[in-house]
Protein backbone atom coordinates (compact mmCIF):
# COMPACT_ATOMS: atom_id res chain seq x y z
CA UNK A 1 0.00 0.00 0.00
CA UNK A 2 1.63 3.15 -1.02
CA UNK A 3 0.71 6.13 1.50
CA UNK A 4 1.14 9.50 -0.43
CA UNK A 5 0.48 11.78 2.14
CA UNK A 6 -1.93 12.51 5.05
CA UNK A 7 -4.84 14.50 5.18
CA UNK A 8 -6.45 15.12 8.77
CA UNK A 9 -4.76 11.88 10.29
CA UNK A 10 -5.56 9.73 7.38
CA UNK A 11 -3.08 8.32 4.90
CA UNK A 12 -3.80 9.22 1.21
CA UNK A 13 -3.23 6.20 -1.07
CA UNK A 14 -2.00 6.27 -4.06
CA UNK A 15 -4.18 5.62 -7.06
CA UNK A 16 -3.98 2.15 -8.55
CA UNK A 17 -3.39 1.50 -4.79
CA UNK A 18 -3.32 -2.39 -4.48
CA UNK A 19 -6.13 -2.46 -2.06
CA UNK A 20 -8.82 -0.15 -4.40
CA UNK A 21 -8.41 -3.44 -6.58
CA UNK A 22 -9.11 -6.02 -4.44
CA UNK A 23 -12.08 -4.75 -3.21
CA UNK A 24 -13.09 -4.08 -6.25
CA UNK A 25 -12.10 -7.50 -7.38
CA UNK A 26 -14.12 -9.10 -4.54
CA UNK A 27 -16.96 -6.88 -5.74
CA UNK A 28 -16.97 -7.91 -9.48
CA UNK A 29 -16.70 -11.52 -7.86
CA UNK A 30 -19.69 -11.65 -4.87
CA UNK A 31 -22.05 -9.37 -7.43
CA UNK A 32 -21.04 -11.15 -10.75
CA UNK A 33 -20.84 -8.08 -11.98
CA UNK A 34 -19.01 -7.45 -15.83
CA UNK A 35 -16.78 -4.11 -14.25
CA UNK A 36 -16.51 -1.80 -11.15
CA UNK A 37 -14.99 1.38 -11.65
CA UNK A 38 -13.52 3.59 -8.39
CA UNK A 39 -13.41 7.02 -10.04
CA UNK A 40 -12.90 11.07 -8.49
CA UNK A 41 -15.80 13.10 -8.51
CA UNK A 42 -13.72 15.11 -10.91
CA UNK A 43 -13.45 12.13 -13.59
CA UNK A 44 -10.80 10.45 -12.85
CA UNK A 45 -9.74 6.61 -12.76
CA UNK A 46 -8.74 5.27 -9.33
CA UNK A 47 -8.95 2.20 -9.99
CA UNK A 48 -10.61 -0.54 -12.53
CA UNK A 49 -11.78 -4.48 -12.47
CA UNK A 50 -13.22 -7.16 -13.84
CA UNK A 51 -13.45 -7.05 -17.61
CA UNK A 52 -12.42 -3.27 -18.74
CA UNK A 53 -11.47 -4.24 -22.76
CA UNK A 54 -14.35 -3.44 -23.99
CA UNK A 55 -14.61 0.23 -22.81
CA UNK A 56 -13.00 3.99 -22.35
CA UNK A 57 -12.81 3.88 -18.54
CA UNK A 58 -11.45 7.38 -19.16
CA UNK A 59 -14.21 8.71 -21.03
CA UNK A 60 -16.89 6.63 -18.74
CA UNK A 61 -15.07 8.15 -15.88
CA UNK A 62 -15.35 11.54 -17.32
CA UNK A 63 -18.71 11.52 -18.39
CA UNK A 64 -20.14 9.88 -15.07
CA UNK A 65 -18.68 12.45 -12.87
CA UNK A 66 -20.57 15.12 -15.57
CA UNK A 67 -23.57 13.11 -14.80
CA UNK A 68 -23.70 13.13 -11.33
CA UNK A 69 -22.61 16.78 -11.07
CA UNK A 70 -26.11 17.59 -12.83
CA UNK A 71 -27.75 15.22 -10.82
CA UNK A 72 -26.43 16.48 -8.02
CA UNK A 73 -28.34 20.03 -8.78
CA UNK A 74 -31.27 18.22 -9.95
CA UNK A 75 -31.18 16.85 -6.36
CA UNK A 76 -31.19 20.30 -4.62
CA UNK A 77 -33.82 21.60 -7.31
CA UNK A 78 -36.15 18.45 -5.14
CA UNK A 79 -34.84 19.44 -1.45
CA UNK A 80 -31.82 17.27 -0.87
CA UNK A 81 -28.16 17.69 -0.46
CA UNK A 82 -27.40 14.97 -2.87
CA UNK A 83 -28.32 11.47 -4.35
CA UNK A 84 -25.92 9.13 -3.31
CA UNK A 85 -27.00 6.19 -5.95
CA UNK A 86 -27.84 6.24 -9.01
CA UNK A 87 -29.26 3.39 -11.52
CA UNK A 88 -29.07 3.78 -15.16
CA UNK A 89 -31.03 0.65 -17.00
CA UNK A 90 -30.36 -0.29 -20.51
CA UNK A 91 -31.54 -3.34 -22.78
CA UNK A 92 -28.46 -5.43 -21.86
CA UNK A 93 -26.23 -3.15 -19.59
CA UNK A 94 -26.94 -1.35 -16.14
CA UNK A 95 -25.20 0.91 -14.26
CA UNK A 96 -25.18 1.39 -10.84
CA UNK A 97 -23.18 4.60 -9.56
CA UNK A 98 -22.74 5.45 -5.61
CA UNK A 99 -21.00 8.11 -3.59
CA UNK A 100 -18.08 6.54 -1.44
CA UNK A 101 -15.60 7.86 1.53
CA UNK A 102 -13.72 10.56 0.61
CA UNK A 103 -14.16 12.14 -3.00
CA UNK A 104 -15.08 9.41 -4.90
CA UNK A 105 -17.60 6.99 -6.91
CA UNK A 106 -17.62 3.53 -7.81
CA UNK A 107 -19.76 2.25 -10.92
CA UNK A 108 -20.41 -0.85 -11.57
CA UNK A 109 -21.84 -2.33 -14.75
CA UNK A 110 -23.95 -5.61 -14.71
CA UNK A 111 -26.02 -7.42 -17.48
CA UNK A 112 -28.32 -9.14 -15.26
CA UNK A 113 -31.64 -6.68 -14.27
CA UNK A 114 -32.59 -9.10 -11.73
CA UNK A 115 -29.02 -8.88 -10.38
CA UNK A 116 -29.94 -4.76 -8.86
CA UNK A 117 -30.37 -5.93 -5.07
CA UNK A 118 -27.47 -7.99 -5.22
CA UNK A 119 -25.33 -5.54 -6.63
CA UNK A 120 -26.49 -2.86 -4.51
CA UNK A 121 -25.73 -4.70 -1.55
CA UNK A 122 -22.29 -5.43 -2.39
CA UNK A 123 -21.65 -2.33 -3.59
CA UNK A 124 -22.47 -1.49 0.10
CA UNK A 125 -20.00 -3.45 1.44
CA UNK A 126 -17.51 -2.58 -0.82
CA UNK A 127 -17.55 1.98 -0.27
CA UNK A 128 -17.96 0.60 3.57
CA UNK A 129 -14.33 -1.10 2.80
CA UNK A 130 -13.19 1.48 0.28
CA UNK A 131 -14.16 4.25 3.30
CA UNK A 132 -11.31 1.88 5.79
CA UNK A 133 -8.77 2.78 2.80
CA UNK A 134 -8.17 6.37 2.61
CA UNK A 135 -9.31 7.93 -1.04
CA UNK A 136 -7.44 10.81 -2.13
CA UNK A 137 -9.42 14.51 -1.04
CA UNK A 138 -10.77 16.66 -3.63
CA UNK A 139 -8.22 18.80 -5.13
CA UNK A 140 -8.91 22.54 -4.04
CA UNK A 141 -10.03 24.19 -7.90
CA UNK A 142 -11.00 27.80 -8.58
CA UNK A 143 -14.87 28.20 -10.08
CA UNK A 144 -14.68 27.21 -13.83
CA UNK A 145 -16.49 29.39 -15.62
CA UNK A 146 -19.26 28.67 -18.34
CA UNK A 147 -16.70 28.99 -21.69
CA UNK A 148 -14.31 27.27 -20.11
CA UNK A 149 -16.12 24.37 -19.04
CA UNK A 150 -18.02 23.99 -22.59
CA UNK A 151 -14.43 24.39 -23.97
CA UNK A 152 -13.83 21.51 -22.10
CA UNK A 153 -16.56 19.55 -22.53
CA UNK A 154 -16.95 19.85 -26.26
CA UNK A 155 -12.78 19.00 -26.46
CA UNK A 156 -13.84 16.12 -24.54
CA UNK A 157 -16.69 14.84 -26.64
CA UNK A 158 -14.13 15.27 -29.44
CA UNK A 159 -12.14 13.00 -28.38
CA UNK A 160 -14.40 10.51 -27.33
CA UNK A 161 -15.37 10.16 -30.97
CA UNK A 162 -12.55 10.08 -32.85
CA UNK A 163 -11.73 7.12 -35.33
CA UNK A 164 -9.32 4.55 -33.36
CA UNK A 165 -6.86 2.72 -35.56
CA UNK A 166 -7.53 -0.63 -35.84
Amino acid sequence: MATVGHLNGRAIIAPDSPSYGRILEDLIKNSQALTALLITKQGTVLAKAGETDYLNATAVAALVAGMFTATREVARLVGENQFSILLQQGELRHIHISLVAGDAMMVVIFEDNNRIGLIRHCAKKAAERLGEVALPAAPEFDTISLPKFKEYALNLIDRLFEPQPE
